[in-house]
C-alpha cells in the first residue's frame, strides 16, 4: 500500500514526528520559511491534539564507592542517559480534518510509526543474511553458561545480500526522527530536536464499524504513543551490505549542559552532517510520500 497524505492543515499543527531524508542538509533543518519548519513534503506523523501531560525525564549515573569512614561514599560519574519525551495521542475515525479515510488512515498511521523503529532495507529482493566466508558459524544446542561465553568470544561474522548473491542494496539502522513539539524560534528555548523513536504502542478501541466491501471490525478510535530519545546529531546512515554485519560509530553532535540550559530542548543547529538515510530510496519496494 502507497503511502498517503495524514496530515491536518498547517495552521492546526500540534507537533510533528519527521522521518528525516537522505537528502537532508543542515539549511533544511533549520529553515522555517512560510512556517514550514524546514520540511514540507516529508514522510511524519502529525499529532492531532497535544497530550494533557509531557513528561521529560533524564538520569544520571554514578558509580558509588562505600567505606567506614565515608559512609556516602565516593560519586563518580559515569555518563547521562539519553532524554526520553514520551508522547501520546487519541485519534477518532469520524475526524474528518484528519481521518480522510476513516478508520483505514488509523491503520495507516500505526503502520507507519511501527515502521520508525524498524531498520530499512533498500534491497529489491528479498534479503540473505549468512556466515561469512571462512567466519564459525553458531552451533547448535548451546544450553550451558560455558559454551555460551566461548560462542561469545567466536563472534561470527555475517554478510547480507539480495537474491542470488547479488549485493545491490543495505540493511540501515531505524530512520532518524526529528520531533518538533514546542517552537518559538531557532534560537529560543523549545522542543526541536534529533533522535529516534525507541518505543511504540498502538491500542485500537472499539465499537467495532462495518463499511464498504464486506469490511468489518475496523476501529472506531485508536490510542497512540511513543518513546522519542532526545540525540542532537544522530545518524542512521550506518548500512551493510556486502561488509560485515559488526558495530559502527557515527560522529554527531552532542547535547552538553549550557546548550540545554540556554535553549531548553531546541538543539536542531547541533547536528554536525546530514547523515540520514529515509525511506524510499530503491523505487522497487518503497513509494516515498509526495503529498
Amino acid at each position: 500500500m502507497p503511502d498517503v497524505n495524514i496530515r491536518r492543515d498547517e495552521q492546526l499543527l500540534c507537533g510533528r514526528l519527521v522521518a528525516m531524508p537522505s537528502t537532508t542538509t543542515l539549511a533544511q533543518i533549520t529553515d522555517v520559511k512560510d512556517n514550514n519548519r524546514g520540511f514540507v513534503n516529508t514522510i511524519s506523523v502529525d499529532f492531532p491534539a497535544m497530550p494533557d501531560t509531557l513528561e521529560l525525564a533524564r538520569t544520571a549515573d554514578y558509580a558509588v564507592n562505600y567505606n567506614l569512614v565515608m559512609p556516602d561514599g565516593i560519586h563518580q560519574y559515569k555518563g547521562t542517559k539519553p532524554m526520553e519525551i514520551p508522547v501520546s495521542f487519541k485519534l477518532h475515525s469520524f475526524d474528518k480534518q484528519y481521518c480522510k479515510k476513516g478508520a483505514l488512515t488509523l491503520l495507516q498511521l500505526a503502520a507507519r510509526l511501527h515502521s520508525f523503529v524498524l531498520p530499512i532495507s533498500t534491497f529489491n529482493s528479498k534479503v540473505t543474511i549468512a556466515p561469512v566466508s571462512g567466519q564459525p558459524a553458531p552451533a547448535p544446542g548451546r544450553t550451558n553458561d560455558a559454551s555460551l561465553e566461548a560462542g561469545a568470544s567466536q563472534q561470527t561474522v555475517y554478510g547480507v545480500s539480495g537474491a542470488n548473491g547479488i549485493k545491490n542494496g543495505a540493511i540501515y539502522n531505524p530512520v532518524t526522527c526529528w520531533l518538533h513539539l514546542m517552537w518559538t524560534s531557532n534560537d529560543q528555548p523549545g522542543i526541536s530536536a534529533v533522535g529516534y523513536v525507541r518505543e511504540v504502542k498502538v491500542q485500537f478501541n472499539g465499537p467495532w464499524l462495518r463499511g464498504p466491501n464486506n469490511s468489518f471490525n475496523l476501529p472506531t478510535s485508536a490510542d497512540f504513543s511513543f518513546v522519542f530519545i532526545h540525540r542532537p546529531g544522530h545518524g542512521n546512515n550506518q548500512g551493510v551490505s556486502d561488509s560485515q554485519l559488526s558495530p559502527q560509530i557515527a560522529f554527531g553532535g552532542q547535547a552538553f549542559a549550557d546548550d540545554v540550559k540556554n535553549k531548553f530542548y531546541n538543539t536542531r543547529d547541533l547536528v554536525v552532517a546530514a547523515n540520514y538515510q529515509g525511506f524510499g530510496q530503491n523505487q522497487s519496494n518503497v513509494t516515498v510520500d509526495q503529498t
